[in-house]
């Protein structure tokens, strides 16, 4: 029941952040870092792919790219669409091209250089189903073959 309460509460928030999103100015904070994210959805009609840039405050901010990610989402624009998982490192879902190296959101410090931004891309080998989203087929189809199992 707790759970479904906070179910409720977060799809009302979200409608407000919706609303605040449409009249959101950038902001004004002494480390404003630039953040340039990969955005293509194959499924709209002629739509190309394209950096869209967000401005964010690092002092009201994690340390992390998946926390900057997350912020975007939750407070700038909530159609950033990207996996994220455990947070910790371990599950590799959040796994993405950040400044031209391939590594994890989650484990990624923001660089603190304010003065140039950060590019955020998807994987090259992954096959773009939204925004930052990749289709894992590969990676499961190649997983099976090996039988690999983490259950003990």
């Amino acid at each position: 029941m707790i759970r479904w309460a906070s179910n409720f509460s977060r799809t009302g928030n979200l409608v407000y952040q919706m609303a605040r999103c449409a009249s959101s100015v950038p902001p004004t904070g002494k480390r404003v870092k630039t953040f340039e994210i990969y955005r293509y959805d194959p499924e709209k009609p002629g739509s190309q792919p394209k950096l869209q840039k967000f401005d964010i405050d690092l002092d009201d901010c994690g340390a992390m790219i998946l926390d900057a990610l997350i912020k975007i989402k939750n407070e700038v624009d909530p159609t950033l669409t990207f996996r994220r998982s455990c947070r910790e490192g371990i599950c590799g879902s959040c796994a993405m091209n950040i400044d031209g190296q391939n590594t994890l959101a989650c484990i990624c410090k923001i660089d603190g250089d304010t003065s140039k931004s950060s590019k955020i891309y998807p994987l090259p080998h992954m096959f773009v189903i939204k925004a930052s989203f990749m289709h894992r087929f590969f990676f499961f189809l190649i997983f099976g073959e090996l039988n690999l199992d983490f259950n003990g």
